[in-house]
């Protein structure tokens, strides 16, 4: 539930608070014992609370006294800034060192959800999604381009080991060099020739740069978008996978057309294509369906957005099966 997500952006939060203070306080004493002036300085701007309340009760010359105390206070400041610079520490060495400057690390901001707060509920839910991919199990280093056989495809006359080496340092090159906006990537070819397994390795390299990144299966995806969506008790708390899919800076949609065939579903993968792609969030489609079958399933309007990402045509044996049986290629 999106509630459970917010409950746990809001304690990340707060650990953070809390480790901002742990280190100032930490900082503070290293000061007071490399600086021992500094302990002094820090002693008489304390009295400050003391001072300005016997300015307000004396009600005498109030504003030329509180001017005077707040100058009395700047200089204290510059001078520990500058006993600092005279011992080799940074100026701003005892300054609070926020993660989030916009919100300074409270999760608001302009009286609204913090842009770091959204974030984290964005990345939990996507973890969220992720628990039952093997994301962890697959990787560039594993993907053994041996496997392929170095012959000539009879129907394209390209060479497939030549054709499959292009893909994987195209896929390499996205994960390494990632950013947003960018385009994404729809593969197309049979069961078996590594569409998964490189669409995982990206995954794993997206994720390691600390951008959110949600992989599953057109079927398991599509079938929670329904769910939600005609659910009588859906409401603001509730999951939103659809949202999520939106949101995430890399979405990976595997196994297109395994999916049960239906309007809804297709309706739902064009609103998602559509918005990610207006918003320069990249996807990556994977299906074992060719250009034609997916203009009969999906239409038109889902062909033309497909096509204006990088099209990588996986060719070969099944892989798996060699695997399997210890096929040489």
């Amino acid at each position: 539930m999106k509630s459970d997500f917010y409950k746990k952006a809001e304690e990340e939060i707060k650990r953070r608070r809390e480790i901002v203070v742990e280190k100032l306080n930490l900082r503070e004493r290293e000061i007071e014992k490399a600086i021992p002036r500094y302990r002094e300085i820090r002693r008489e701007m304390a009295k400050t609370g003391m001072k300005l309340c016997e300015i307000i009760l004396s009600g005498e010359d109030v504003q030329a006294r509180l001017e005077r105390l707040r100058c009395e206070n700047l200089t204290a400041q510059e001078a520990i800034i500058n006993l600092l610079v005279q011992y080799k520490y940074a100026p701003d060495y005892l300054c609070e060192i926020y993660t989030c400057k916009k919100c300074c690390d409270t999760g608001v901001y302009q009286n609204r959800r913090c842009s770091c707060f959204k974030e984290i509920v964005k990345r939990l839910a996507s973890e969220e999604l992720n628990n039952a991919a093997p994301i962890k199990l697959s990787s560039f280093e594993m993907f053994d381009i041996n496997m392929y056989p170095d012959r000539t495809d009879t129907d394209t006359g390209i060479n497939i080991r030549s054709k499959m080496s292009r893909n994987f340092t195209l896929c390499r090159d996205f994960a390494n060099d990632f950013h947003l906006p960018c385009t994404g990537i729809l593969m197309l070819g049979k069961t078996g020739l590594g569409k998964t397994h490189l669409s995982l390795a990206i995954a794993k390299t997206v994720i390691a740069k600390g951008y959110s990144v949600v992989y599953g299966s057109a079927p398991d995806l599509l079938r929670k978008i329904e769910k939600e969506h005609f659910s009588r008790f859906n409401s603001e708390n509730e999951n939103d996978t659809a949202g999520l899919l939106q949101e995430a800076d890399l979405l990976i949609f595997d196994d297109l057309g395994a999916e049960f065939e239906s309007q809804f579903y297709i309706a739902a993968f064009y609103n998602l294509l559509n918005t990610r792609i207006n918003a320069g969030l990249p996807l990556i489609v994977n299906t074992n369906f060719t250009e034609t079958e997916i203009k009969k399933r999906y239409g038109d309007r889902i062909m033309s957005r497909l096509l204006t990402m990088d099209c990588l045509k996986f060719m070969g044996d099944d892989i798996r099966v060699a695997k399997k049986y210890g096929i040489s290629m």
